[in-house]
């Protein structure tokens, strides 16, 4: 059995692990059913345990202390931190939110989204954004594939492995984040909020012309478009983009962070 898979069928104190959810570089997340619930059904919840290297268990426990001080609906909920009683091996209890990847979706659809979802989704996601840049906290890794959308088109910010609080950003922990959603500050090491502001405006951007604002075959050369160039209007794209939505856009990915304001989306009835 891999270590991915070595809390299948197993208990993890009073939960029971039922399958895997999700794989990343640095834990594995399982659903399980909470046995110390009393109820006639179990209440279903998601653990993510960490693969067993120190700096991951490290990498862990400093994501799900964060996560448990934050209260907001488009954010995933930590319920607890514990340690399994017989290895000691730390995990955190979750929220199981029942969706997929937004990225999978866009995946899916190989087309522009509708302006009333997109503008459902961005909406969603910039009070997420606003939320945590009261906190003070930075979530550095913005991106369709750390955020899960229920059937009902809920939204809910997910993995914060590369979340940090502003004032602890020093020199050697500064570089983080997905290149294609990185913004020319983020990229020098000097992240600020408006960077996850900048990675909702490349997500609003691919929304609107189901492409991404940069491309490149090389990673220096990515680099470079990102710091240099302007994107391909949205516009040309796509002339049936909603104009709420296009500017918006166009403002959260200014090269001049001081520059990326958040305005008011009209819904789409």
């Amino acid at each position: 059995m891999t270590e991915t898979d070595k809390w299948m069928n197993q208990r993890l104190n009073t939960y029971g692990v039922k399958y895997r959810l999700g794989q990343g570089a640095f834990a594995t997340v399982y659903a399980a059913e909470d046995l110390a619930n009393k109820g006639d059904s179990k209440r279903l919840v998601a653990l993510k345990v960490p693969l067993n290297e120190r700096a991951n268990i490290r990498k862990a426990l400093a994501e799900a202390e964060l996560l448990y001080e934050l209260d907001h609906p488009g954010i995933v909920k930590v319920h607890a931190i514990e340690f399994e009683r017989q290895s000691n091996v730390p995990f955190f209890v979750m929220e199981l939110v029942e969706g997929k990847p937004m990225e999978e979706i866009l995946d899916l659809n190989q087309a522009a989204l509708s302006p009333r979802l997109a503008k459902h989704l961005i909406i969603q996601l910039l009070d997420a954004l606003t939320y945590l840049e009261k906190q003070g906290i930075l979530h550095r890794d913005v991106k369709p594939a750390n955020i899960l959308m229920t059937q009902d088109y809920t939204i809910k910010l997910t993995d914060f492995g590369f979340a940090i609080r502003k004032d602890e950003l020093t020199p050697r922990n500064a570089h983080a984040g997905t290149l294609y959603y990185m913004a020319p500050e983020q990229l020098d090491g000097q992240p600020e909020f408006a960077s996850d502001r900048w990675a909702a405006g490349v997500m609003a951007y691919y929304m609107c012309t189901a492409k991404l604002p940069f491309l490149a075959s090389t990673e220096d050369e990515l680099r470079r478009k990102i710091k240099e160039d302007d994107p391909t209007p949205i516009l040309e794209l796509n002339p049936a983009a909603d104009p709420e939505l296009v500017a918006l856009a166009e403002s959260l990915m200014q090269k001049d962070a001081a520059k990326r304001v958040i305005t008011t989306l009209t819904p789409v009835k």
